[in-house]
């Protein structure tokens, strides 16, 4: 782990972490036990969670194995591959932990070392917990597990760009991989052999294809392995890549889109609330004028004996005409994106919740768990929006007397629910009318999050409680 010495750091703690142990009764410990024992030796606290998930799950691979030694086997290699990913993923990652876990594969399982280092890289390169990650980190990731197995001493990811050759990563080696390195990168790119570059090389490479066609260019240097043994890691490293690129490809293709439908509705979003502004506001006040001017022409003619109860009813009149300018400046000034944008979105959906309550008189709580603020644009916005919706619908249709909002920002989703202690409803009937209506509040919510990729889920039923969530990827592009 980055900051404290690796778990496997020592070959006779090794050999204890894998050799049986035998509890008090007698009986020996799986090894998968015990590999997770030594793991969480100097691992941080912060990642023994998910260590101790992953441990539950390798448990479930070697059940379904029939809980054999071919099953304890199959499930430490998963684990130590799972974990190393883990440790990666929280940043926490070295290679003298790769060095170790693959030692501790081969004694757990006994199993030649270079075979050790093969299952280990090649379910831990092919791990999906890798698509979560952004594309950097997950490349790095996979390169990193290459010098950690000591396969290659160094290596270097490439693509292709306008401008020539871009060198993304560069592991190991020197600051500035050399000019042969780049020359191997431009021979894979351009689909010619490396026996083609003059005085031959120890440097081996392999294409990552992103549907198939090259797209980028992996170049490393054999480690303490054979060239043929290096080939093969670098195979296995591409083919891994290949996903992990495509998936970034889909999701800039994805995002401008959605950045193009998203900007057309808010654009169409502001223009609705400059026609409120100048349209059914300016009308208000005008009526409200016209009222007031009523009250003056009126009450001369009105007899004394009904004066009083004639001049109450003007003026609660008057007052509903100042609320409904209220009403309608807060739903004006709701529509402007910038603001959505600027500020904290735990400020936005706060002051939001305020206002819902002061409003209704319905007890609305929030609840904010994570840091929601690294958003992308169009993310704040939806959950914005559809909580913003979902709140509108409580007023108007549940006779709910309290509304929970939870919003919950995981490393790899926004989580959000509203429940409401309100009448419910049938959720397909209910549809069904609002779309024959022309109300597609719900509808156009729904619409929103999956054209951001999420899922979105009604649960309710006649008595109560009504339940609406949704759920984002949290995933921002390299470039935006």
């Amino acid at each position: 782990m980055a900051s404290e010495a690796g778990p496997f750091d020592s070959r006779d703690s090794l050999l204890r972490a894998v050799q049986p142990a035998r509890t008090p009764s007698g009986e020996s410990t799986p090894r998968l036990e015990r590999l997770h024992a030594y793991f969480l030796e100097g691992c941080p606290y912060a990642v023994r969670p998910a260590l101790a998930e992953v441990l539950e799950h390798a448990r479930g691979v070697r059940a379904g194995c029939g809980d054999t030694e071919v099953g304890d086997d199959l499930a430490s290699a998963w684990y130590a591959a799972t974990a190393l990913i883990e440790l990666a993923a929280a940043l926490e990652l070295d290679e003298n932990d790769v060095r170790g876990a693959a030692a501790a594969v081969a004694e757990a399982c006994a199993l030649p070392i270079s075979a050790a280092r093969y299952i280990l890289y090649s379910q831990a390169a092919g791990h999906p917990h890798l698509l979560e990650l952004p594309l950097l980190l997950a490349a790095e990731i996979q390169l990193t597990l290459l010098l950690g197995l000591d396969v290659l001493s160094d290596v270097s990811l490439w693509q292709k760009t306008a401008n020539g050759l871009e060198c993304l990563i560069s592991l190991g080696g020197e600051r500035e991989p050399s000019r042969r390195v780049r020359a191997e990168a431009k021979a894979v790119l351009r689909g010619r052999s490396r026996l083609s570059l003059l005085g031959g090389s120890q440097l081996r490479s392999a294409a990552v294809s992103r549907f198939s066609q090259p797209y980028a260019a992996l170049v490393g240097r054999a480690g303490a392995v054979d060239s043929s043994i290096a080939d093969a890691f670098l195979r296995e490293a591409a083919s891994a890549l290949g996903p992990v690129v495509e998936r970034e490809h889909l999701l800039e293709y994805s995002s401008g889109r959605e950045r193009t439908l998203v900007a057309a509705s808010e654009r169409r979003l502001m223009r609705l609330g400059f026609d409120l502004h100048d349209g059914p506001i300016q009308d208000v006040l005008a009526l409200a004028a016209d009222v007031r001017l009523l009250q003056q022409q009126v009450y001369p003619f009105v007899m004394a004996d009904h004066r009083e109860q004639a001049y109450g009813r003007f003026e609660d009149l008057t007052a509903r005409l100042v609320d409904l300018d209220r009403q309608l400046r807060e739903v004006a000034h709701s529509l402007e994106t910038k603001s959505v944008l600027s500020r904290p979105l735990g400020e936005i959906l706060h002051r939001e919740v305020d206002n819902f309550s002061e409003r209704t008189e319905i007890a609305c709580s929030l609840e904010i768990r994570g840091d929601p603020d690294s958003l992308s644009s169009a993310q704040r916005i939806t959950v914005f929006r559809a909580i913003q919706e979902a709140l509108a619908n409580v007023r108007e249709h549940s006779g709910a007397s309290s509304v929970d909002v939870r919003l919950r920002a995981r490393r790899s989703a926004i989580d959000v629910q509203i429940v409401d202690d309100g009448t419910g409803f049938e959720v397909e009937r209910a549809l069904a009318k609002a779309a024959q209506r022309g109300r597609l509040g719900l509808v156009g919510m729904a619409e929103r999050v999956r054209m951001l990729g999420g899922t979105f889920d009604v649960e309710s039923r006649p008595g109560g409680p009504t339940t609406l969530k949704f759920t984002l990827p949290r995933w921002e592009p390299l470039v935006t």
